[in-house]
């Protein structure tokens, strides 16, 4: 299989000669690569997101939730 080599100008650099066993694919599964590349992005991610908590927050000192009608216990500053 012979592909050629394009440039990012969009100009024509030469060609190269690709191993049919490899590249010869008749049919390409598209959800198969879209997993794929899918877990490819989420593995170079770093993975140090994380939210703030409420005593990280620096500008408010707002409760976390009204006081009555939740069904939750009081919570204290």
């Amino acid at each position: 299989m012979k592909l050629d080599i394009v440039t990012l100008d969009a100009k024509k650099s030469g060609s190269i000669d690709l191993d049919d066993e490899v590249f010869g694919l008749t049919e390409i599964r598209g959800d198969i690569l879209q997993r794929m590349v899918k877990y490819q992005l989420a593995k170079r991610r770093a993975g140090t997101h994380k939210t703030l908590s409420r005593g990280e927050v620096a500008v408010t000192h707002s409760k976390l939730y009204k006081q009555k009608g939740t069904g939750q216990a009081r919570h204290g500053a």
